[in-house]
């Protein structure tokens, strides 16, 4: 047994091109932005007209940011009056693909590919944007995500709305079915993202049914117009109602995501019979001192001293008196939505509430035990995934991420295999465990109280780009996951860090 009591809102570089210069003037540069709404993404509801006559300007990011690109809309390079540079990061259309800086994850010859035949390495995943990314500050405009493949570079863009002539993100019709967004935890009412579609409903004929992301099983099922998505992603939302007895449907996306750091952790639950403990661990930044898996160590961040029932002094890992983007240990948005940790389940919300805040680091849900033919997420059987989050990360600092083998007490012969997602605000920046090694990641019960080094995370930012580095950590050239021992785990922080980079 432990130790201790347990309770039951862009490895792969994340860059963001930042937009770091003066938007260009409406009434100089032939119109203004493009005032387009949110995108039907189908149904039967009719998209609207694009009102401006020139593309959206560049700002600073879509919603919930982005990662493994961070990517974010810094509008086309170009003069103004008097030859003066508007844009010196100059991301708009050009004549080929950029791999890294501010052309990373975006469309940079506006041949609606992302990336194409540039590097990548095994696990990694970025934010992407098909077509003019001057659109991506545009309402109804959205990145999508793309994993590396095995040949080494970048598959296509999955998800998002883009700006290719098929979707047209910024000219959807704002009062149709749009894209809503939601944080993890927190309950979303559906009938938000219907918009006027459904005001001509037969009473009685509306349903929604929820497509959830790749390696989110079980997946929650909505009550009624309520869901609550409890791991981070892009989730497909049908709603069908009935006009005089007929069928109609449109179809629109749910953008889960917290800012910040979020790391989750599932595993195989509908193939393992019987209970898995595993344990999600993050490091202090930079810290080379070994795990400690059932402490209050300042270094380690896990179930024992960074869930709201359990926290104490540690971890204390950043400065008191900072203000946000400056990471901090405690902080209180005052919008009350963008406090993630206040929808942490089984009670663990109510506390970090009655603390006063989110605290950095900390861990929302500690999964122990659950049924895995359990779809209602609100209830403490779900299999819900373990988090840790920092809000507000400190730059050029490497973090390493970790997890413990607990203790399992399953038959079947089944082996558990962990899955670890890296989100940089809200968008994946690597998928780490099944996916990414050339062995998977599996334990069996000989392998209780080993630990798994996941990867290590950096932020950083220049002028023109944020970067978020997930480097996956691998034993060998083979890509093999670094598997230690009780002996070497509590001893060791594992390999050196990488270099920061330059």
């Amino acid at each position: 047994m432990r130790p201790m009591p347990r309770s039951s809102f862009l490895f792969g570089v994340a860059l963001i091109a930042l937009g770091c210069s003066a938007a260009p003037d409406p009434i100089e540069d032939g119109g203004g932005p493009s005032t387009g709404g949110t995108n039907n993404t189908g149904g039967t509801a009719q998209g609207g007209d694009n009102t401006g006559n020139a593309p959206s300007q560049g700002g600073t990011g879509g919603t919930g940011g982005s990662t493994a690109n961070f990517v974010t809309s810094s509008g086309g390079g170009g003069e103004g009056q008097g030859g003066a540079i508007i844009n010196p990061c100059g991301t708009g259309c050009g004549p080929e693909e950029i791999c890294d800086g501010p052309g990373k994850g975006i469309d940079d010859d506006c041949d609606y590919e992302v990336d194409e035949g540039c590097p990548c390495s095994a696990g990694q995943a970025s934010s992407c944007f098909k077509g003019d990314s001057s659109f991506l500050a545009s309402p109804g405009c959205n990145p999508g995500t793309m994993y590396c493949t095995e040949l080494g570079t970048w598959g296509p863009c999955v998800g998002g709305n883009h700006a290719t002539p098929e979707e047209q993100c910024a000219s959807a019709n704002p009062q149709g079915c749009h894209p809503i967004n939601a944080v993890p935890f927190a309950t979303t009412d559906l009938s938000s993202g219907a918009g006027n579609f459904d005001d001509n409903a037969d009473p009685g004929s509306e349903t929604y049914t929820v497509s959830c992301p790749a390696g989110v099983n079980p997946c929650p099922t909505p009550n009624g117009t309520d869901y609550t998505a409890l791991q981070s992603g892009e989730y497909e939302v049908t709603y069908t109602k009935e006009v005089g007895g007929a069928p109609q449907t449109c179809t629109f996306p749910l953008y889960v995501g917290a800012r910040g750091l979020r790391v989750e952790l599932t595993w195989n639950f509908t193939e393992v019979q019987g209970n898995v403990d595993l344990d999600l661990h993050m490091k202090q930044p930079m810290s080379t001192l070994p795990w400690v898996i059932f402490g209050d160590a300042n270094q380690d961040c896990g179930y024992g001293n960074c869930k709201a029932s359990s926290f104490n002094a540690a971890p204390v890992w950043f400065p008191a008196g900072n203000v946000p983007p400056d990471p901090v240990n405690f902080y209180t948005d005052p919008v009350y939505e963008a406090n993630s940790c206040y929808y942490a389940p089984d009670g663990e919300g109510a506390q970090w509430q009655a603390e006063g805040g989110c605290r950095s680091p900390r861990l929302d849900a500690d999964n122990i035990s659950c049924t895995p033919s359990e779809t209602d997420p609100t209830s403490g059987s779900y299999c819900a995934p373990e988090n840790i989050n920092i809000d507000f990360p400190p730059k050029n600092e490497w973090i390493r991420i970790g997890v413990h083998h607990y203790s399992n007490f399953y038959s079947g012969g089944n082996l558990v295999k962990p899955n670890v997602k890296i989100f940089c605000d809200g968008q994946l920046a690597s998928d780490l465990g099944p996916v990414g090694f050339a062995s998977p990641i599996q334990w069996s019960t000989s392998h209780e109280d080993n630990m798994w080094l996941v990867a290590d995370v950096l932020f950083r930012e220049d002028e023109c780009v944020k970067e978020c580095i997930v480097q996956p950590l691998y034993s060998n050239d083979q890509n093999a996951p670094v598997d230690l021992t009780t002996a070497q785990h509590s001893t060791q922080n594992g390999p050196p860090y990488p270099p920061l980079p330059q």
